[in-house]
């Protein structure tokens, strides 16, 4: 994950002291002209973050320079080519921070330069790459190869070549004798998480043999000990009895690990066949079901409260009552084994099992629990189903009323800053682009550590299985990244095809849960305007309720685009050197795919379509 997250900088420094935060044309042009120069920048933005809530009156503005570029390339590496080129471009931008004391050599300047940027080197809690195994050299060199392609099967339909076969055989020609596309006689290189064998099986065996050597060290650990307390005697005293205890608790312990892992592994495999068997199997072989499924998850994400999703909600918390006790009980099995087996109860650390005993009684009490909630669970899940059946033997008027929600105001459209919309209408033509900044909820401890679980797991599952441009179901994402200031902001960054309101629609429609997830954790704390003519938060504000953590949330749609409107700050510059979309970055790779290598009809008929495009 660190390679994902280490395209994805932001490098914040506090207290900017340049005026009114414009940057002027010279400024600007130095800074295209650096980019371009190092060649391995995708997208680059700076912007101006506003003090933290509650800042004395007066306090300037942090200074935020994005950056998304190549994999591979090291933080520290990047920025002493940026601090060191000889355009100054950087200096041009942070000088302001040196303006009573500047130096005169260019070394000295460019030593402080770098060491103030990687004071405020942030590099990504969180981060999904869409583009995925593409430097940006080779983005370019596959455009030049589509559009000068396009160019040479014009010419060579205008002399007569217009079979399929025919024309895509003398554009492969053309190409391996082109001098400029020699690098385009091979494949276009892929990662092997994005490869033909990287099937989901595979994907997921990366989990189970991550969980197979976390084993095999602890029993390589225990045989270790037991090895090391066989060739040492204790009866000496001194330092080698010491030893010997300190290994034999190791050996105690690794024991127990052991022990409780294959029952802990066993455990999670039945949670997923139970997990198969009823989200799977019976939504396929049992209409009722599924149709019962799909209206508890309607309820849950309902926007407006209803008594319906009122019900649903109480329901629910219900459940999750009964399978904490079902959970605890398999918690209390799978630490402490069979109830009186004094062998697997000695091997457990001191304290554990009967801390569990106290808490819970014996085993055997702990399982007649389970399996009464086990009994009450089944009959809900039976009620459940029937309900639905229930409800709709109901009459009419009891049903529009249970229905109807308790609250039928209509909010007002979205307000949108001028600045916010000044930036927008500069990228028409190119990446779109969304920085929001909100702060944390307190504790910021709690929060912070939930956030960044759940960025975690967000960057694996991009980095393992959602490898095309797509975000769960959100299309066209080229960087997207999450950065912690502080333990009490969160600043997400995000550059994307379309527009924002139907960038925000994908979520809403599609990977809701993941984004409710991630965001939940946030509020909006009043706060000044960075500078004059920058926007505003009034008044706080909660990100819309959840219900289970993962529902509802972004469902509400006005609120959720009203928040996600009202965090968003505009850029002072913005770097975009190919303005192209992920699928015309995807049409030139697979140009380049299929006209390399052995010629077939497939290929030949992926070279149309791609020239027809």
């Amino acid at each position: 994950m660190s390679v994902v997250r280490d395209q994805m900088l932001c490098i914040i420094t506090p207290d900017w002291p340049a005026g009114n935060g414009l940057l002027d044309s010279a400024a600007k042009a130095s800074l295209e002209s650096m980019f371009n120069d190092v060649g391995v920048v995708h997208f680059a933005s700076v912007a101006l973050l506003p003090p933290f809530p509650g800042a004395p009156e007066g306090s300037l503005p942090s200074l935020m320079l994005e950056l998304a570029v190549d994999e591979g390339i090291r933080p520290k590496d990047l920025l002493r080519r940026l601090s060191n080129h000889s355009s100054g471009a950087l200096w041009i931008l942070y000088g302001a921070y040196w303006m009573q004391r500047q130096p005169a050599a260019v070394s000295r300047r460019n030593r402080l330069l770098f060491r103030h940027l990687f004071t405020g080197l942030n590099v990504s809690d969180g981060a999904f790459v869409g583009v995925r195994d593409r430097t940006l050299a080779q983005i370019k060199q596959e455009r030049a190869l589509l559009v000068a392609t396009r160019a040479e099967a014009r010419r060579l339909r205008t002399n007569g070549s217009s079979g399929r076969n025919e024309l895509a055989k003398a554009l492969s020609r053309w190409v391996a004798q082109d001098s400029r596309f020699e690098w385009a006689t091979a494949t276009a290189p892929r990662s092997f998480w994005r490869g033909a064998g990287a099937a989901s099986s595979v994907k997921l065996a990366y989990f189970g043999s991550i969980a197979v050597i976390v084993i095999a060290a602890v029993w390589a650990l225990r045989g270790v000990c037991r090895w090391l307390l066989e060739r040492l005697d204790p009866s000496t005293g001194g330092v080698k009895s010491l030893v010997a205890v300190l290994l034999n608790g190791l050996e105690v312990t690794a024991t127990w690990i052991i022990h409780t892992s294959w029952r802990a592994y066993l455990f999670i495999l039945i949670l997923m066949l139970i997990y198969w068997l009823v989200f799977v199997v019976l939504t396929t072989f049992f209409p009722p079901w599924r149709r019962w499924l799909r209206n508890v998850e309607d309820e849950l994400n309902r926007p407006a409260e209803t008594w319906s999703s009122r019900l649903t909600y109480v329901s629910g918390w219900l459940v999750m009552g009964l399978l904490v006790i079902l959970f605890v009980n398999a918690f209390v099995l799978v630490v402490s084994g069979k109830d009186g087996h004094e062998a697997l109860f000695g091997t457990a650390p001191m304290g554990i099992v009967r801390s569990l005993r106290i808490g819970c009684g014996s085993w055997i009490a702990a399982s007649l629990c389970g399996l009464t909630s086990a009994a009450v669970f089944a009959g809900l899940l039976v009620l459940g189903t029937s309900s639905v059946w229930l409800l709709r033997k109901l009459p009419e008027p009891i049903r529009r009323w249970y229905k109807r929600p308790s609250l039928n105001e209509v909010r007002c459209a979205q307000q949108v800053h001028p600045s916010i919309e000044c930036c927008e209408a500069d990228l028409v033509v190119g990446t779109a682009h969304m920085i929001s900044l909100t702060d944390l909820r307190r504790p910021y401890a709690w929060s912070a550590f939930w956030t960044r679980f759940v960025l975690r797991s967000v960057t694996l599952l991009g980095r393992l299985f959602f490898t095309e441009g797509k975000l769960g179901d959100a299309p066209g994402i080229h960087f997207g990244h999450w950065h912690l200031i502080g333990g009490r902001r969160l600043l997400f960054i995000s550059n994307f095809d379309g527009s924002f309101g139907g960038y925000l629609d994908d979520f809403i429609n599609g990977a809701n849960r993941g984004t409710t997830l991630f965001w939940r954790w946030t509020r909006l704390l009043a706060r000044p305007a960075a500078v004059p003519g920058h926007p505003e938060v009034r008044t706080n504000r909660s990100f819309p309720p959840t219900r289970f953590l993962m529902f509802k949330g972004v469902k509400c749609e006005l609120d959720f685009k009203a928040y996600a409107r009202d965090s968003m700050l505009p850029h002072l510059y913005r770097f975009d050197p190919c303005k192209l979309t992920i699928d015309q970055i995807d049409l030139a790779t697979s140009l380049r795919d299929a006209l390399c290598g052995e010629r077939g009809n497939v290929k030949d008929d992926c070279i149309m379509r791609t020239l027809e495009k």
